[in-house]
Formats: structure tokens, sequence, C-alpha cells
């Protein structure tokens, strides 16, 4: 007669395994659970399930395990029934099935257990695939290593068991890595990574876990007694980085490190902010590799994003004031010069200079600034014109990123059309001149000016050792020697900080250029500036920055400075 699996017990079989478990081995022990009722009426004795699948995609590893999922206690026969499936892999499932002691399957039997067999091999290989999934969002595809994402849930685990503020987080960059995969090649780049971060894999403790950000980005948590041999091990790693063909090949891996002792109840996304914030300062310092996290740093970046985020609408309201500070002939000491100085008034506040120009810099909108203060400065001549008040050449200051701009001499000169002023009364002054990048468009932006009867100066002269090929390759008009060169003149031992200065003056002589010393604020410094020929100075000792109506009052009167005025 036919034999039927009741519906109601297969049912409760299938209900029992269709559970989401993105694991084979325990799909297989959740089967071994669900399937003893089906074997009681099919009268199965044992059922033995082989699993042999390669090395691939979805198990690295490989795997290789035999699991018996149900054993009758009375015993069964000796012959089995083999039922064989191939995986997508190239792997090889095997289930073995044997009736009780005593019983021979008959037909329809044999077909139900056929029919459980498939249904042991279609739920175990998705539970494979579901893995794959979870492993495919939870890791690294290239390095095996885990991702954001299991680093995330890992550092919930360990705060639920309150043992994250036992650890130390390390964000780690490899340095110069792009040099790597331009010298070697792309293809031994991507091996040195994957066994980077297999040879720290394997150097964690129980709960350590590397992760991979990206590219040449990785963080690791460690525990704070293992924190100084991780970073001392980091700084310089030796590997050898196996070929597909030809001989292993050494690499020696430098890394910049950010390093933060994870206090109680921080998230991960705090932990990772101030090991980066930590990484980013590293980096701002050159020979700096590892720098440990200090709460200033978070503060400084606090106040950076403020600047960013005030900046633009400061700029609308017209809360950036233009200072004018007087430029003095060194023989005269008359005024023949200033240089335009930005300041930021918030609040009847003035916030310094240094609060915010560097944040600028950063951003690029230094270049708005720039252009906002060289406005004002020709809307201002153009008023002391029409006042009747003779203007000296004034200066303002241009930061080397406008050379991104192919239209710069363009719109300084459409500026300066707008309000009909004369070049004769304009100074281009090139700020970080000793540190452009592109040369080329440096040489034609000045030249550019001056076909054009523009003044152009370099800032800081003496401060970069490049500094000197800008002032033999650049045809400038101006040199402008840094406050930091005189800061030791007038005191003692100052022999070859005055050697220095005077054959510095000298050359620039030479060369038929101006000179103007800053940040004179003695008349010692004053004194040996006028033996060794400079001639011009701008400092305290003579004006501080001016405001626009002050300025005026010394534009109406260019007598002799007396220091008293």
């Amino acid at each position: 007669m036919d034999y039927v699996i009741f519906s109601s017990i297969y049912k409760d079989f299938r209900d029992a395994i269709l559970d989401n478990i993105p694991d084979i081995l325990a799909m297989i022990k959740r089967i071994a659970i669900a399937v003893p009722p089906i074997c009681n009426i099919l009268n199965i004795g044992y059922i033995k399930v082989k699993i042999v699948a390669p090395s691939s995609i979805i198990t690295k590893e490989g795997l290789n395990d035999e699991r018996i999922i149900f054993e009758d206690a009375s015993g069964y026969e000796p012959v089995p029934l083999i039922q064989t499936y191939k995986t997508g892999e190239n792997g090889m499932v095997t289930i073995e099935v044997r009736a009780k002691k005593g019983h021979k399957f008959i037909n329809p039997e044999l077909q139900a257990v056929k029919l459980i067999c498939d249904d042991v091999f279609i739920m175990s290989g998705r539970a494979r695939l579901m893995g794959a999934v979870h492993n495919a969002s939870q890791t690294d595809p290239m390095t095996g290593a885990p991702n954001t994402s299991q680093l995330v849930h890992h550092s919930i685990e360990l705060k639920a068991k309150n043992k994250l503020q036992n650890f130390s987080s390390l964000f780690v960059n490899l340095k110069n890595y792009k040099y790597i995969n331009q010298s070697k090649s792309a293809a031994v780049g991507d091996r040195g990574i994957i066994t980077f971060a297999h040879t720290v894999m394997a150097m964690c403790h129980d709960d350590e876990m590397i992760a991979r950000l990206g590219g040449d980005n990785f963080l690791i948590l460690v525990k704070k007694e293992h924190r100084d041999m991780f970073v001392d091990a980091l700084r310089k790693m030796q590997l050898i980085v196996p070929a597909p063909q030809g001989p292993s090949i050494p690499l020696t891996l430098h890394s910049r490190i950010g390093v933060y002792d994870i206090q109680q109840n921080d998230s991960m996304n705090e932990i990772m902010h101030c090991s980066s914030v930590a990484l980013n300062d590293a980096r701002r310092h050159p020979g700096t590799d590892v720098v440990y996290f200090a709460q200033k740093m978070l503060d400084a970046v606090y106040h950076e994003k403020e600047i960013s985020s005030l900046f633009n609408d400061a700029l609308k309201n017209k809360e950036f004031i233009v200072y004018y500070q007087p430029k003095v002939d060194v023989q005269s000491q008359s005024l023949c010069g200033c240089e335009a100085l930005v300041r930021w008034k918030r609040n009847g506040q003035i916030v310094p200079p240094n609060d915010f120009l560097p944040v600028l810099e950063k951003e690029a909108s230094i270049c708005k600034l720039d252009f906002y203060v060289f406005h004002r400065v020709c809307e201002d001549i153009h008023s002391w014109i029409q006042a009747g008040y003779e203007p000296v050449r004034v200066s303002s200051n241009f930061s080397r990123l406008h050379l991104r701009n192919p239209h710069l001499t363009e719109d300084i000169l459409n500026t300066m059309k707008e309000f009909d002023i004369d070049s004769k009364y304009i100074e281009i002054e090139l700020t970080e001149a000793s540190d452009f990048e592109d040369k080329v468009a440096m040489q034609q932006f000045v030249d550019g000016l001056r076909q054009h009867g523009i003044t152009v100066s370099i800032d800081d002269f003496g401060t970069g050792y490049s500094t000197f090929n800008a002032i033999k390759d650049l045809n400038v008009n101006v040199i402008k020697l840094d406050k930091s060169l005189l800061d030791h003149i007038g005191g003692e031992n100052t022999h070859h900080d005055e050697v220095v200065i005077r054959n510095m003056v000298n050359m620039i002589n030479e060369l038929n250029l101006e000179v103007v010393a800053e940040g004179v604020e003695n008349t010692k410094q004053l004194n040996f500036l006028q033996h060794a020929k400079c001639s011009t100075i701008q400092g305290f000792l003579f004006d501080k920055p001016l405001t626009k109506e002050d300025f005026e009052k010394r534009l109406s009167n260019k007598n002799t400075y007396t220091r008293d005025s």
C-alpha cells in the first residue's frame, strides 16, 4: 500500500528548519533536533551527513565535517542508502541513511527518505548561503579581516559585558603606501595589505580585533595592557609577501597611529572619531608618527567646525574688517605704503587672525576671504582718492590656493577696474610662496600681474629652504623678511643673526628688489636695519594695524614719524 508522511509532522519538521540560521553546522544541529518524528514514521535508524567544501570566497579555510544527526537506540541495518549532492563551489554533501534494525525500506519509504535528504541538503545550503551573505556584510573581502560593521557589532558586545573601557583604539594608516603600489605593482600592494592584516590578526588576543576601514587604513581594538606592544610593532613592520610566481617579496611598512584609551560609556562612533583626530594630528606634524589623543585636539576640531559653519554668514554680514598697517621708509621714517590685514569682529569682540585664518586656509575658504579683503581695499583706495587723499601702495594677501583658479589675474584686474584703481596703488602679496607646488602656474600668475604694472611681493622670506628658489625663479618686486629673523636682534650673542640678515638684505638689494622687514618693535632693530640698508620697515615701533579712519589720518599727514605719534 502507499505510504504517506503525515502532513502535520512534516510541516513541523519544515517549520523547525526554516529558521534564519546563517551557519551550516548550526543548521545541521537544528535538523538533528527536528528529524526524530520523521525518522520514526519512515523507519529510519541512522542518518549521517558529510560535508566537504574546498577553500572558496564563501569559506576561505574550506570545510570538512561529518555529523551523525540521528541514531536509533535499537540499532540499524548495515546497508546504507547514499544520497550525494554537488555544491556550487565543487564541494560535496553526502547523506547516508540506514533503516531500523530488522527493517527494509519499501518503495514509498525510499521516496520519502530521498525527499528528506533533499530537504537536508537544501536547508543546509540555504544556511551556508546566508552565512556567506552575513560574512560578506561583516568582512573585508580582500583581507578577510573584519570590516567596520563587524567592529561596531564587536564593540557593542564588549560594552554589554562591561569590558569596552579596558581597551585602547589604534587608528592605523600605512605611510606612503601609494609608493609601494607604484614601485612594486598594485598586485604586490594588495598582497602587502593582506599580509599586514593577517599578521596583526595573529597578534590579537581574546576579544582584540583589527578591522580594515578601507584602502590602507585600519582600526585595532587592543587591551590597554597590550597597547604599547602593538604600537611598537606597528611603527615599523617587516613583512614577507608571498608572490604567485617567483620569490617572496620583503616589505617594510611604517605606520601613522592615532591612539585613544577608551572611556566608560564611549560609543564606537566616539572611539573612531577620537582615534582619527589623533591620527590627523600625526599627519599635520611630519616626523611624529604616533599621537596619543588629548581633549585639546577635540576642542580644536570643534573650533574648526564652528569657524567653518560661521564663515559664510560672517562674510555676508561684513563681520570681517580691513585694517591697515603702515610701512615706513627706513631713512626718512615717513609713510610709504601699508599692508591690508583682516580682523573678524564677532559679537563685539575681535577674533584673533590665528584663530580663523589657518582653518580657512585648510578648507580653501581663504580664497573667498582674500577677494573680500581685496574688494574692500579697492573700495577704500577709491574713497581716499575721492576725499582728496593721495593713497600709498597697499599690499593685499593672496594664498597659493588661488593658483587653482585659471582666471585669477583676470579676477584681480576686474576688481581694480570696478573701482578705477591705478595699478601703482596695488601690491599683491603671495603667502606661502616658499611652499608653492605648481611652479609654472605661480610664474604665469606673477608675470601676468607684472605685465599690468602691479607690484608683487613674497611674504615670510627666510623661513624655508625653498624660499631662495622662489626669489630666483619668480619675477617679483618686493621681498618681505619674516619677523622671526629679527626676534633676537638687540639682544646678546646676535652676531650670527646679524650676519645672516645683512647678507639677505645685500642679496635682495643687488637683485634690485625692494626689501621690507616685518615685526620691527624696538630702536635697536631699527638702527640695525638702517645700517644694513633695508629700505622699508613695518611693525609696532611705528604703528600697529589701524582702522580705515585712523589710517586716513596718516594719509592726511605724511610727515616724518616720531615714535610717540
